[in-house]
Parts: C-alpha cells; structure tokens; sequence
C-alpha cells in the first residue's frame, strides 16, 4: 500500500513540480545522494533553458510508525513527510542578481506564488557549484509530501 498526499493552498503547478522532484529523490535512507539531488534538480518549471530556477534547500524530514488499519500485528504503517526548510531562486550561471520585477513576474506568473508574502533573502554565496546568483525564500508552509508504506515485521 503506497500513498502520496499534497497539502492545499500552496499553488497547484508548485505542489505538483514539488511532488514529481520528490517521486525521483532518492531515498530517505541516503542523506547525501538526496542532498545532492536536491541541489543538483530544480523544480521543474517547463522551459527548457530558464534564467531563474527553483530549487529545494534544507529538506524537513519526519519518519512516524503506526499500527496498521487494519489489525495485523505484525503491519505497520510508515509515512515519510517532507517539507522544504526553503526554497532557492538561482539565476542561472549568472554571478549577478536578478531585477526585483524579474523575481516577482517569476514568483508570481511561474509559481502562482505572492512574492510579497515570501520572505527573500539574497546570499553572498553562488549556488552549487557556483551555479548562479541564489536568493532564498520561506518556503509555504503547506508545501508538504507524504508518503505512506506498509511494513510487514518478520514473525
């Protein structure tokens, strides 16, 4: 039994560019091949050669075991749930900023997403590999993936 569940309220195309990133991560069980995924993948937006990409920073994880529904002692029912720490807007290969209405068209038309309601930081440090010029954001609170497994335990 496999289940993946996306909060409301965060844009419709982020939630699910947010769920494809997630779907190809690798497993939580490998921490630095997911970092590097996640630094290496920006959320796809479509565009084949965008200036501005978004990309996940500092991934929440949380790992919960229950007993499952349906009262086999031995089932359990294990759910990852995954939330962005933040998000990043890099311009591409570009050491500088992006203009203010090139990051809010991008936030707003891109991502569906109010730049006035997200906290921008920009960082001194290049993305990844000097990737570009990073600015950081509060990620929406409810941009959250889960992912719910059975385990069976050895009886």
């Amino acid at each position: 039994m496999e289940s993946t569940d996306m909060t409301q309220g965060t844009s419709q195309r982020l939630r699910e560019a947010y769920e494809a990133l997630m779907s190809r991560a690798p497993g939580a069980a490998f921490p630095r091949a997911r970092g590097l995924y996640f630094n290496k993948y920006p959320l796809h937006q479509g565009e084949s050669e965008p200036d501005l990409r978004l990309y996940v920073v500092d991934e929440q994880l949380k790992e919960t075991i229950q007993p499952a529904e349906e009262g086999n002692a031995s089932h359990r029912l294990v759910t990852l749930t995954s939330r962005p720490g933040a998000l990043a807007i890099v311009h591409w290969q570009r050491a500088d900023a992006p203009t203010a209405e090139q990051v809010k068209t991008y936030l707003s038309v891109t991502w569906g997403l109010d730049p006035d309601r997200l906290n921008q930081q920009p960082l001194e440090a290049p993305w990844f590999r000097d990737g570009g010029h990073q600015i950081r954001l509060t990620a929406p609170s409810d941009l959250v993936w889960r992912k719910s497994s059975l385990l069976t335990l050895p009886g």
